[in-house]
């Protein structure tokens, strides 16, 4: 096996771990087919609000496994982005906790969940320009999503990985652990805290911002009326809302 998937926060997360440390968790076709798997399980699992996506305490992943990619490299980007769209479309928030090396398709992956946590030694590139390629498992529509066009052609363009630090400062990542060994920890932590909202609402927010962005404002406003009279047309709206205007009413 080289994916791992446990619960935690009862059911309310689901941890996949890569395992395929020997060979620092480089994706080739049966680790995927095993992650594919792990997400069919969480989708069966009505508790579950967020999956954390993690890797050994030496590495994410070092990306794509070139003796496999060089046989059929079309196909493998084509089963990458449907990863991607994947991840960005599912029902439950996804978070990319990072230790030790995310280089190439491994930060591609991390790019792909809603979130990233990083150790302090995390070490985060796309080194594909090396090779004479880009990175195409959606990096080079992931990344500047993330931190702009100028920055992520800095990225691609060099081709040399930067520092977890580094990472945080320019929005790659959006959390930074404060000791070496904690990425999962602090994603566990975030986790607990998106596990109490509404996967409704949590859903519509993560819609709303990613259909929005393709759209100029005016278009993306009348989105974003549109996903919001449909959240609250669903049930027990009306609950929800009062708590909220309940809290707030005590808070003035």
């Amino acid at each position: 096996m080289m994916i791992e998937t446990t619960f935690a926060l009862d059911g309310r997360v689901a941890i996949i771990r890569l395992t395929r440390a020997r060979a620092l968790n480089a994706l080739n076709g049966d680790l995927l087919d095993e992650l594919d798997e792990a997400l069919d399980s969480i989708a069966t699992q009505e508790a579950v609000r967020v999956a954390i996506i993690t890797g050994t305490d030496s590495v994410f992943s070092v990306g794509a496994d070139l003796k496999e990619q060089l046989a059929d490299r079309g196909a493998r980007i084509e089963r990458m982005h449907r990863l991607v769209l994947r991840l960005a479309g599912m029902p439950v928030v996804s978070i990319a906790a990072i230790e030790g090396w995310a280089l190439g398709g491994g930060l591609e992956l991390a790019m792909a969940c809603t979130f990233r946590a990083a150790s302090p030694t995390a070490r985060l590139g796309l080194p594909e320009i090396r090779l004479g390629v880009v990175p195409a498992y959606g990096g080079t529509q992931l990344a500047p999503r993330l931190v702009g066009s100028a920055l992520a052609l800095e990225l691609m363009c060099l081709g040399e990985p930067i520092d977890a630090a580094r990472a945080e400062r320019i929005g790659l990542i959006n959390w930074l652990a404060d000791d070496a060994g904690g990425a999962l920890a602090l994603a566990l932590d975030r986790a607990a805290a998106i596990a109490e909202r509404s996967l409704p609402a949590l859903q519509a927010a993560r819609q709303a911002v990613r259909d929005g962005e393709r759209l100029a404002l005016p278009q993306a406003l009348a989105l974003e009326a549109q996903i919001s009279a449909h959240l609250l047309a669903g049930d027990n709206p009306p609950d929800a809302a009062a708590s909220f205007l309940n809290r707030a009413a005590r808070t003035c």
